[in-house]
């Protein structure tokens, strides 16, 4: 029996070996599959990530493309909005009211003292530097309105008028060459 139980171990060990075998060849047949399957993966993520970023790219040109479009339309309408107001002056003085036209210029140029005092916050110094030397020099050829001489003494006062002389008077008193008068 001793032989009959030998042969059946050696026959098992024999089955065993070719299971083992026939196993391990799945297992690396498993093997292959994942890492062609990995490689496909990383390829075509790659091809996702870099699809996205050109179509981001291209969003992002086209916002900056119709911002940039839309700025120089509100920059026209500006500019077309203060041509009308100065032949609206030109207009009011050709005509002889002269009184009229001086409160019309006044106030066109007072908004754009109120701007450029709101968008110089944003500027660097060199800009800002520049600003309050040009406004110190507006302050000093504008006729005052706080007195009514420029715009007549029936006129009441614009609050548009009232801010821009506070900034004109503030650039003024910033003048070192003021303070030492």
């Amino acid at each position: 029996m001793n032989g009959v139980a030998t042969q059946c171990s050696i026959l098992q060990k024999h089955d065993n070996a070719e299971a083992t075998v026939v196993q391990n060849q799945r297992k690396l047949n498993r093997m292959k599959t994942r890492y062609l399957m990995m490689n496909w993966l990383i390829a075509v993520l790659g091809m996702a990530v870099v699809a996205a970023g050109l179509v981001a790219g291209t969003t992002y040109l086209d916002l900056e493309r119709k911002v940039h479009a839309d700025e120089a339309f509100i920059v026209t309408l500006d500019r077309l909005h203060v041509d009308r107001q100065l032949s609206t002056a030109l207009k009011t003085l050709h005509d002889g009211e002269v009184d009229k036209a001086a409160q019309c210029l006044d106030l066109l140029l007072c908004e754009h003292i109120l701007r450029t005092d709101l968008e110089q916050a944003s500027a660097d110094a060199q800009t800002q530097a520049y600003v309050q030397n040009v406004f110190r020099k507006i302050a000093r050829v504008r006729p005052k309105t706080a007195d009514g001489a420029a715009t007549g003494s029936a006129q009441e006062r614009n609050e548009a008028q009232a801010a821009a002389q506070r900034i004109l008077e503030q650039a003024l008193a910033g003048d070192p060459s003021t303070r030492t008068k």
